[in-house]
């Protein structure tokens, strides 16, 4: 008997042939589609549904106990910091099943004061480990931390003494030198728990940005405010200590090493080692926002090379929160591992988490410099750090449970942490930065020079030069305090959106194997709007399509300027059959450009077989604004790169 999945697909193919899209399922189809479902079935099973409901209901608690009640929930309350958010809990249904109770969910949004309301389930989360010229050389000479591990920091300190060659660490030798050393920042590592009475870590601690989410099911739902991990005899819950060590080691203290950050103060968010929901990664992710700066995620949907996920409703609800009235509007960071599914073929912008606009994405670079066989490669990482490579390179030193030190922390997860404490840097310098200031200045001032050897750079219209292994470059945490000091914020920002179906008559279209369509969608910026967009930060390009084999796709953005960007590549391990469903597609490689004239979207069937599908939407979201950001005017217009230094280049001149 063909299953619900199967039926949809037959029905779908009944459908399509009437237009001449699909041909018939022959016996040899039929069987890969069963086969395809009962991968999916598969997957499926590692999802377990739990009872409780978060719903979106307007006119206060007293509304919502009143839903409760009349359909047999208890009301545990507003999922803080969330406006209008609540959790319900049914305690007759099983707290953990494979199944959906989707009569339930229907009762509630049938119900006319439920604006919204989904079951929550948990959800795979994946820790992402391994899997002035002379001034600044006055400041390597004289640098000295007694530190035992700090010799071993090769990537905070190049101790090579030759002028000639080129700094291969992160420069924030010259920034402490300045006396910038995280003061007066927090930052909140998101993981799962972090040992705060370690003694290279108690110093900086701060409880404020500290929460245990895990504990919520032993106390009532409360949760706890000690984010100690979890031991056991494997030291599974070391993640989250390793990453805050990365970011605030203590200095001068002959204990581990040093860290980037060292005098910023440090907090832990325990909300891996457990049922990962909507709720709770919302809850996580707006935890005490408006004391927060900085947020470090290293942790991310399965790189399996087959999941296509992002956040929730109500994780991207805290995601706008936090940037929205975090730092007193000014937006806290969100600092994101770019994912290290690499020998899986996986691809990040398969991630909803890295393809955020809200989020900097970060991936990874070896110590010689080569793109390592775990990164991921994809159009929304924005610049990228040091970390693991090969067996014979070194890693990265920080703290480790049980008052250790290791120096082999791996994988994205330690870029990102690196990635937070410049940033923290950062924001010490100048607090007076947005989010978007952020992404501005790190745009501006990442460095590609040492990596154009290792995978090409493309060079778009607006002169910045990205790829896909390594977003813009290096992080420089020099160039980026420099660029820092004066710096006028970026103006307001705009969203012009552009439907395909309204501007292109190329939708609906179909695409079966082997074959490559291309949809032209004219844009205008939207002139004379007040979504006018002149000069472009991030796109987005949302895709709705069905498809029986989504792991051969592969997507090519054109700009009307003629940048050439590659959106997603083909997944071997990807065959669901579910395609893609309104997913945002993010990139930052037209960074600077004007959006105005004819965009191609390109799409490619890549793989064997008879797969089939129709393009039903692609959606751009051109986000930018409509005057030239003032560093940028005050460069003539575009990214300058130096062929020796691209320090002084990078440095911003608002007067």
């Amino acid at each position: 008997m063909l299953g619900g999945l199967t039926q949809w697909i037959l029905v779908l193919g009944i459908l399509c042939n009437t237009h001449g899209i699909l041909g018939e399922f022959n016996q040899a189809q039929q069987d890969e589609i069963e086969s395809l479902e009962e991968e999916l079935d598969a997957e499926l099973k590692e999802r377990h549904f739990t009872n409780e409901w978060a719903i979106r209901a307007e006119g206060g608690v007293e509304v919502v106990d009143a839903i409760a009640r009349d359909l047999g929930y208890d009301n545990t309350g507003p999922i803080a910091p969330l406006d209008n958010y609540y959790l319900l809990v049914k305690r007759d249904h099983p707290g953990r099943s494979k199944r959906s109770a989707d009569h339930h969910t229907r009762a509630l949004k049938e119900d006319h004061r439920v604006n919204w309301a989904e079951q929550q389930y948990s959800k795979i989360r994946t820790k992402r480990d391994f899997i002035s010229k002379r001034e600044e050389e006055t400041a390597y000479n004289e640098v000295y931390y007694n530190d035992e591990e700090w010799l071993k920091q090769w990537y905070l300190n190049d101790a090579r003494k030759e002028k000639s060659l080129h700094k291969l660490d992160l420069r924030v030798i010259p920034v402490w030198n300045k006396n910038i050393t995280g003061r007066g920042i927090v930052v909140a590592v998101l993981d799962d728990g972090l040992e705060w009475k370690h003694s290279d870590i108690a110093p900086n601690y701060d409880p404020e940005a500290s929460f245990d989410f895990n504990s919520d099911n032993e106390n009532n739902g409360d949760g706890d405010s000690d984010p100690s991990p979890r031991y056991d005899d494997d030291n599974f819950n070391r993640h989250g200590t390793r990453c805050a060590g990365e970011i605030a080691m203590v200095a001068n203290n002959g204990k581990c090493g040093v860290g980037v950050a060292y005098e910023a103060k440090i907090g832990g968010i325990r909300m891996l080692d457990g049922t990962v929901t909507d709720t709770l990664e919302a809850r996580a992710l707006a935890f005490n926002h408006t004391y927060i700066d900085i947020y470090s995620a290293s942790w991310g949907p399965n790189d399996d090379g087959k999941t296509v996920e992002g956040p929730g409703m109500l994780a991207l609800a805290a995601l706008k929160k936090g940037i929205e009235e975090g730092r007193g509007g000014k937006g806290v960071l969100y600092v994101w591992a770019s994912g290290n599914g690499g020998s899986a073929h996986d691809n990040c912008d398969c991630d909803g988490y890295t393809g955020s606009i809200y989020t900097i994405s970060i991936s990874s670079v070896s110590q010689g410099l080569k793109t390592p066989w775990y990164a991921e490669a994809c159009s929304s990482t924005v610049a990228s750090t040091y970390s693991s490579g090969t067996a014979s390179e070194l890693r990265i030193t920080t703290t480790d449970l049980h008052d250790t030190c290791t120096p082999a922390h791996t994988g994205t997860s330690a870029s990102a942490p690196l990635a937070a404490g410049i940033f923290a840097l950062l924001l010490q310098a100048n607090p007076n930065l947005t989010w978007r200031d952020v992404q501005h200045l790190v745009v501006w001032t990442a460095d590609p020079s040492l990596l154009e050897c290792e995978n090409e750079f493309t060079t778009n219209h607006a002169g910045f030069k990205s790829n896909n292994h390594f977003g813009f470059g290096l992080l420089d945490a020099s160039a980026l305090v420099n660029a820092a000091e004066g710096f006028a914020t970026v103006p307001n920002k705009s969203i012009c959106y552009v439907n395909g179906r309204e501007s292109s008559s190329d939708i609906p279209i179909a695409l079966n194997s082997g074959e490559k369509v291309e949809i032209s969608v004219e844009s205008t910026g939207c002139k004379d709007q007040m979504a006018e967009v002149v000069y472009l930060e991030h796109v987005e390009v949302v895709v709705d399509m069905t498809y029986t084999d989504r792991g051969h796709i592969e997507i090519l953005l054109v700009s009307p300027q003629g940048t050439a960007t590659t959106l997603l590549t083909k997944r071997k391990n990807d065959r669901s059959v579910e395609g893609f469903a309104n997913w945002s597609f993010m990139s930052v490689h037209t960074w600077g450009e004007n959006p105005a004239g004819t965009w191609r979207i390109i799409i490619q069937d890549r793989g064997e077989g008879s797969s089939s599908g129709v393009i039903s939407n692609v959606e751009l979201r051109l986000h930018g604004t409509k005057e030239m950001p003032a560093h940028v005017k005050a460069a003539g217009g575009k990214r300058i790169y130096g062929a020796a230094d691209d320090t002084e280049n990078a440095e911003v001149r608002n007067d």
